[in-house]
């Protein structure tokens, strides 16, 4: 692995990788609370000592338009819980930080505007457990007011690109990016079926020319095989449904994860 591409992998990590192992260049998705608090820490604690590049930590809203129908069930599960945004805070910061992997959380900008931003970026600070946020409805010219508060309490703000983003504003969202950025493989909601088309190839091998950052693909992996095929030409790959399906059971979810994970490690380091 060149210097270069492994300083952006460990700009995600803590550091903390057992010698000779190559990180996983994972990010599964979590919805938290799902089924209950005390499994979503057993699956971070687990995440955690896999050394994954972060975990996207979903925090479940009513009113979803990017999740499919396996995401948004876990989510109406996880709201029986006391799983709200700043209770999510408060949970989180009872963890030992070396229980935790780097955590972005994801869900919807009314959840932050509800809270206020500034005093959601003030919590955050001070658990010291929030590495960043993923919100798929807040566009690019909407975060112009708030990417300078994010920034201010040192929380990554995900620049998202879709296939249809025009290049020049693909350039404007990786250049103002935190993080990591996140490219949606297909256009649709969480669960549909992804296919790895020249296209996808090209667009993220422009964006990692633009950023020293890495860049993430994420939407319809299913299967261990194709987050590996993902990183012949990608820094990380996301999974969400096909984990989320399994969250209710512990078993089968750690099962399927480390499949993905040793999928991960088999993969061809980017240069």
């Amino acid at each position: 692995m060149k210097s270069g591409r492994s300083m952006r992998r460990g700009s995600l990590s803590r550091g903390s990788f057992k010698r000779g192992v190559t990180p996983p260049a994972l990010i599964p998705y979590l919805v938290a609370g799902d089924p209950d608090l005390d499994t979503t820490r057993r699956y971070l604690r687990l995440a955690a000592s896999s050394g994954v590049f972060a975990v996207e930590l979903g925090v479940p809203f009513s009113d979803p338009t990017a999740d499919g129908p396996v995401i948004q069930e876990a989510a109406r599960r996880s709201l029986r819980h006391e799983t709200a945004l700043p209770e999510l805070l408060d949970w989180l910061g009872t963890i030992p930080k070396e229980e935790l992997p780097p955590l972005y959380l994801m869900t919807y900008f009314n959840l932050f505007h509800h809270m206020g931003v500034e005093a959601f970026c003030k919590k955050a600070r001070e658990t010291g457990r929030v590495a960043g946020v993923v919100i798929p409805d807040l566009s690019f010219e909407d975060a112009r007011g708030y990417r300078s508060i994010f920034r201010s309490f040192g929380v990554n703000l995900v620049g998202f690109v879709s296939p249809t983003t025009p290049a020049d504003r693909a350039r404007k969202i990786v250049r103002e990016a935190r993080g990591f950025v996140y490219y949606v493989g297909l256009m649709g909601t969480t669960g549909s079926a992804l296919s790895l088309t020249g296209s996808i190839r090209e667009k993220v091998g422009a964006m990692r020319e633009w950023t020293s950052l890495p860049v993430c693909l994420g939407f319809g992996v299913s299967e261990p095989r194709m987050a590996r095929e993902i990183l012949e030409f990608s820094d990380g790959v996301i999974v969400g449904s096909r984990l989320v399906r399994e969250e209710e059971t512990p078993g089968r979810w750690e099962k399927t994860f480390l499949e993905f994970v040793a999928a991960c490690r088999k993969a061809e380091p980017q240069s």
